[in-house]
């Protein structure tokens, strides 16, 4: 494949068809690093680096990242009919399903309000309910006998992952259906195994930090 390249007059400065497509003049290219090509300890050997752990708590690389989360209310068709879906946390007593933790108990659910949503500003972590929502359904097969309970079909946040609620959008889609959005916000610190390249993907491992 050939870019064809080409050059502005009135800022003299040489670009290619792919940077103004990507707008590579409008993105910070990133942080001025000093960089030494050295044999060193070994674990920069190949496509590996060595960062400078002081530089990093510093804040060196430090990044901003967010992720949204959605969710919207349906209508679900169980056992007994067809039912909309609604955002509330999980009643514990009349809901099944429920995402237990570790200990078997449900505190995944312990960061949701009683709207289904959390607080802006509430520290979450990995497998945290992030939005409640609940779709009523029959149990049983005889109508006269049957029960209408919750079968719980929260969105739980990844569990590699942790942050803080940024912001909470709660609204109506045209059909008339609830919709919720989530965003997490985390600041995320250079470690060993993260890897760093170019907007071309030339690999950089974090081999190792020293001081």
């Amino acid at each position: 494949r050939h870019t064809r390249y080409w050059r502005d007059w009135s800022s003299d400065v040489c670009s290619s068809d792919l940077a103004e497509y990507l707008f590579y003049r409008e993105l910070p290219p990133g942080t001025n690093a000093i960089v030494a090509i050295m044999c060193y300890s070994g674990y920069n050997q190949e496509d590996s680096l060595i960062f400078n752990q002081s530089a990093i708590d510093r804040g060196f690389f430090r990044s901003s990242f967010t992720r949204v989360y959605n969710s919207k209310c349906e209508k679900s068709a169980g056992i007994g009919g067809t039912f909309v879906e609604h955002f509330t946390k999980p009643d514990m007593s009349n809901t099944v399903g429920l995402k237990k933790d570790s200990q078997g108990g449900l505190s995944h659910y312990d960061k949701l309000d009683v709207d289904g949503l959390p607080c802006i500003g509430e520290r979450v972590s990995g497998d945290d309910i992030l939005i409640g929502k609940v779709a009523p359904m029959l149990s049983g097969n005889d109508s006269y006998s049957a029960q209408l309970i919750d079968q719980d079909v929260s969105t739980a946040m990844r569990s590699t992952e942790a942050g803080r609620i940024d912001q909470v959008l709660l609204t109506t889609t045209e059909r008339g259906f609830t919709f919720a959005k989530v965003r997490i916000h985390n600041i995320r610190v250079p470690q060993i195994g993260d890897k760093f390249s170019a907007r071309h993907g030339q690999k950089g491992t974090i081999g190792m930090t020293y001081r």
